[in-house]
């Protein structure tokens, strides 16, 4: 990679990340919080738990770059109301699974009925061969991000 395609590249993926949260992460907190106020950390860690059930403690905090006593803390707090649980690890003792509560799992239900409703509404003007364009590219993104 050439210095100027690394700085492009740069530029590029924090402007996305950027317009992500503008645009889509706030609308999204906004319906979390209306089914369950949380903060910041603790609405991101239910959301990875929703989509990726049974991660470990590690892996979760190199997801969100958090420090593993930080992250301990949060999970504490969403043990406490009742959104996560820890499960030993059946292929290492040592170590335990973090998962959505059946409760955890009923909020996050509600909440993305609602915020699917939400981004159909968003996208209602958006041509869908531009829509599909952007799906397309997205899940190229996800894709190359995987595998590298």
């Amino acid at each position: 990679m050439e210095r100027e395609q690394a700085l492009e590249f740069h530029v590029l993926l924090f402007t996305f990340m950027g317009k992500f949260y503008e645009k889509f992460f706030v609308n999204y907190r906004q319906h979390l919080d209306s089914a369950i106020p949380l903060k910041k950390n603790q609405t991101k860690i239910i959301s990875i738990l929703y989509h990726r059930d049974g991660l470990t403690s590690t892996e979760l905090a190199r997801m969100l770059n958090i420090e593993k006593g930080g992250l301990t803390t949060i999970i504490n707090q969403l043990e406490q109301l009742g959104l996560v649980m820890r499960t030993p690890d059946p292929h290492d003792r040592r170590k335990q699974k973090l998962s959505l509560s059946q409760q955890g799992r009923e909020v996050m239900e509600q909440v993305m009925e609602r915020y699917t409703d939400s981004i159909k509404q968003q996208f209602e003007q958006v041509d869908q061969q531009e829509l599909n364009t952007f799906m397309h590219s997205l899940r190229n993104v996800v894709n190359f991000m995987d595998g590298n």
